[in-house]
């Protein structure tokens, strides 16, 4: 089947939007067997089998913490010829995925020091670590893989190499890569175009004694930390490793950070922020390699991701790796923002540049007769009465770009966006056909500056050219931005929240110095100083596992409201809560495992029974009590009552009153732990009564074990109401699937596009007969590939488009099923090969793969396998059939 998975997948075209391109160009990372003698057996066999038979290839990568490479092969047949002769050798493949460049959100800076920071050092325990334990992060290694640090940067060091704060790092691509063209390497990693990666590493521990900043493990001496006008001071600094992945545009390759990632182990990093990702599954390469060098005891922080307003089931890779800390963001305290004055009104907003609006005063006009209407300046209706003047527009229904494109086409000179859910919103429109200037600003102003508008129209609003401080309504919430769990195979994730919503840092010298900017990127590093000081705390040098790290982290972090109520919000999107170093360091009990994942109302434990372990470390026996929270059921589906019963939300609806929660029993209540021992505890979690006309429910909670007077901890659990193979993967309705052209030759392929509801683990396009539709006569190239994730149906460009030009595979051995005999998708039990060619490309070489099909009319059929579903079940995938399609070559 391995060939079978190449092959089928050698012409299909991604176009993903906002996501751009999904794969690279015929480059794989190919996992061999283990071998039993020596681990480059396999890797020899491959090196002679493209000698031999004259294989156009290039190697890309050899990593050493998984048995793997990565190639690029010339063209698709090379790729075929290769896999054709050495399957044998091979484990399983992945096609090289883009990973974008985290994209910069910036609000302005200021010379002074904005304070917003370091009141979430009290909330989060660091200014006590600092205070009363004299933890900073001393002697801990943290790498940086991302844009590049600017090391020159006078709170980052000002130096690289030995000696310096920026002691370890490396280049692997140079200024100019830009994803489509070859990496130039070089010795220098310092970020001086982008900023995203010092920014990072700010967060972690930048030291700016005249300043008075502080990241978050500077490694100083604290009785110098924030008192920046002494004279020449001295202290030691934390130690950091810059890799850089990225240049100064577009995207990078996950083989590249895979590489980075072992450059950072040996280099002896004891915690490496991964603040990047894409969607994806736990089996991806970087998922599976950053899971193990996790177990060999280097923590690995990724950022969840910032697809919040795209629904459930949205956290990107490699945060979903087993052993990864997958990190979501809680707003900050506060913002520093420009001002916007209308009458009374004193509202702040923020600029994707940091800038300010450079008219000193409009007028603005709600482009929508009511506040916050469904899809306001989305479809085809025009915008009136903006000429001249500064369009309102609510968020969501349709992309950002698409409303500012709008305005500006009906005469607006700016648009002003305002967030649909709680707290601010800072617009990022990539499109370079927007010539006006646009800027966010939360919903509660939003509402606000509508109906002050509603009653005092044709008034001029003022616009100051100084920022200043607005508190957050939304504080210590999580960020609307903030990625949905949970996994694709229902594992919690994320695993813990901290500040990443409005985060004050460092920036490139050229580019400012500082700025406040936000997204998980910027919740991430603040795990990633945090995870130095805890190990700083256990005696360094990677004296800690993973285990216990993430037990301690989870245990104690605490968890938080939905903005506006007093009910937790879901596991699925603030994990085990904001974290708390404090109580972590100090924590002499710890509970196993820290996260209880119940999987789907099909695939949940016997009897709904689970054990945890509680272990008092402590000196002397301690009482514990065992409760439970409930935390608020998340719908990400609704009935659309037209051909698939479940469509997915991008806002998913959250049920507040507890109507819908789980059923937690205990075997005991109370329990007395003596001294350095232990105890098991079965917990029964029984899932909320769901039936066929039950919309499917994310539920979830908290077990909280309080020892006698002190903080609770807790340990989370989530599940699905009913069976994931319930829910519909294939987006079908009156407009999708679509095919262009149903005239098909082989310069005139047919282009077949669709969309996901949901993740899938698999999707064939196969070639069906006209007549008998149980004929198949094979699968077209590009109409095999695995694990793919879901799309945004608010993005009509967020789709899967594979070209026909009239060729199928039908050989025996290509139909054999998978790389192993069973096909079935399992939890934690992955297969994936596909590859991909350039959106927008035909790719012509193509052609030559398997047989043509002699002229006639024939029929598409696509198959989507349903999660935890089995390939061999036809029962178990989604299916839609086109209409006739007449092949003429």
């Amino acid at each position: 089947m391995l060939l079978y998975c190449l092959i089928w997948v050698l012409n299909v075209t991604i176009v993903l939007g906002k996501r751009g391109k999904l794969f690279v160009d015929n480059a794989y990372v190919i996992e061999f067997h283990k071998p039993s003698a020596g681990s480059l057996e396999h890797r020899s066999t491959f090196y002679k089998h493209v000698q031999h038979h004259n294989i156009s290839h290039r190697i890309r990568h050899e990593f050493d913490f998984i048995n793997a490479i990565s190639v690029s092969f010339a063209t698709p047949t090379d790729a075929v010829q290769f896999f054709e002769r050495a399957k044998q050798d091979i484990k399983r493949i992945w096609p090289v995925n883009w990973v974008s460049k985290p994209s910069v959100i910036q609000t302005p800076a200021q010379d002074a020091i904005i304070p917003s920071l370091f009141e979430f050092y009290n909330t989060t325990g660091i200014q006590r670590v600092r205070d009363e334990l004299g933890l900073t992060g001393k002697g801990m290694k943290v790498g940086i893989i991302d844009t590049g640090v600017d090391y020159m940067h006078p709170a980052l060091g000002g130096c690289f190499g030995s000696g310096c704060r920026v002691a370890y790092g490396y280049d692997f691509v140079g200024d100019n890569y830009n994803g489509e063209n070859d990496p130039i390497p070089d010795n220098d990693p310092r970020d001086t175009c982008n900023g995203h990666g010092t920014h990072v590493a700010g967060i972690v521990g930048a030291n700016d004694q005249l300043k008075g900043f502080t990241g978050v493990a500077p490694e100083g001496d604290r009785n110098k930390i924030l008192k920046p006008l002494q004279s020449n001071p001295t202290f030691t600094v934390v130690t950091f490793g810059a890799y850089r992945i990225f240049g100064c545009s577009g995207s990078s390759a996950d083989d590249v950070i895979m590489k980075a990632m072992e450059q950072a182990f040996i280099d002896g990093m004891d915690v490496i922020n991964l603040s990047l990702g894409d969607v994806g599954w736990p089996d991806s390469p970087a998922s599976i390699l950053a899971d193990n060098l996790a177990l060999r005891g280097m923590i690995v922080c990724a950022a969840a991701g910032n697809e919040g307003d795209k629904g459930i089931f949205e956290i990107g890779s490699p945060s979903l790796g087993r052993h990864v800390v997958s990190v979501a963001s809680v707003d900050n305290s506060h913002v520093l923002a420009y001002t916007l004055q209308i009458g009374d009104l004193m509202i702040g907003y923020t600029t994707t540049d940091g800038g300010a609006f450079t008219a000193d005063h409009a007028e603005i006009v709600p482009v929508s007769d009511s506040f916050m209407p469904s899809g306001d300046a989305c479809g085809t209706n025009h915008i009136k009465g903006v000429l001249g003047k500064i369009a309102l527009i609510s968020r969501g229904g349709c992309l950002i770009a698409d409303k500012v494109i709008k305005a500006q086409s009906a005469g607006a000179v700016a648009v002003i966006i305002y967030n649909n859910v709680p707290g601010m919103v800072t617009p990022a429109v990539s499109e370079q056909n927007v010539h006006i200037e646009y800027a966010g600003i939360s919903m509660e102003d939003g509402e606000a500056l509508f109906r002050y508008l509603q009653q005092n129209p044709s008034q001029l609003a003022f616009f100051a050219r100084e920022p200043r401080s607005f508190a957050i309504p939304t504080r210590a919430t999580v960020s609307s931005f903030s990625s949905w769990g949970l996994g694709p195979d229902l594992s919690i994730k994320p695993d813990i929240g901290a500040p990443g919503g409005q985060v004050y840092s460092t920036l490139p010298l050229d580019l400012g110095a500082y700025a406040t900017l936000s997204g998980t990127s910027m919740a991430t590093p603040y795990v990633a100083g945090i995870v130095s000081l805890l190990q700083q705390a256990h005696g360094g040098n990677r004296s800690i596992d993973i285990g216990q790290l993430r037990a301690l982290i989870m245990n104690n972090g605490n968890p938080v409201n939905i903005y506006g109520t007093k009910v937790l919000d879901s596991v699925a999107r603030q994990g085990n809560g904001l974290i708390d170093v404090y109580r972590a360091v100090l924590a002499d009990t710890i509970i196993m495992p820290e996260q209880i994942r119940l999987n789907d109302a099909i695939h949940s434990a016997p009897d709904h029974e689970y054990s945890i372990l509680i272990k008092n470390n402590g000196r002397m026996a301690a009482d514990y009590a065992v409760t439970h929270i409930p935390a608020a059921a998340v719908q990400g589906y609704v009935n659309n009552n037209l051909t698939t019963s479940w469509l997915s939300l991008s806002k998913p609806i959250i049920h507040t009153q507890h109507e819908i929660e789980a059923t937690v029993g205990f075997s005991q209540q109370s329990v007395t732990i003596a001294a350095n021992e232990e105890v098991n505890l079965t917990v029964r979690i029984i899932p909320p009564v769901s039936t066929e006309d039950t919309p499917p429910i994310i539920y979830s909670g908290f077990l909280q074990i309080q020892k006698e007077n002190e903080q609770p901890m807790h340990v989370p659990y989530a599940g699905l109401s009913t069976s994931l193979s319930r829910l519909p993967v294939l987006h079908v309705n009156e407009t999708m699937p679509y095919i262009v052209s149903k005239k098909i030759s082989r310069l005139s392929p047919a282009m077949i596009t669709f969309q996901l509801l949901q993740p899938s683990p698999l999707v064939t396009i196969s070639v069906v007969d006209a007549v008998d539709t149980n004929k198949i006569h094979g699968w077209i190239p590009g109409g095999y590939t695995t694990f793919v994730g879901r799309n945004n149906l608010d993005d009509a460009n967020d789709a899967i488009t594979v070209s026909w030009y009239g060729n199928v595979a039908v050989t025996e051995e290509e139909a054999q099923g998978g790389p192993k005999a069973d096909p079935s998708y399992r939890p934690f039990d992955f297969r994936a090969a596909a590859a991909a060619a350039a959106p927008g490309t035909q790719n012509l070489d193509s052609m030559a793969i398997g047989t043509h099909l002699p002229n006639g009319v024939y029929k598409l059929r696509i198959m989507a396998l349903r999660t935890f579903g089995d390939a061999k079940n036809f029962s178990d995938h989604d299916v839609w059939l086109s209409q006739e399609l007449f092949l003429n070559s």
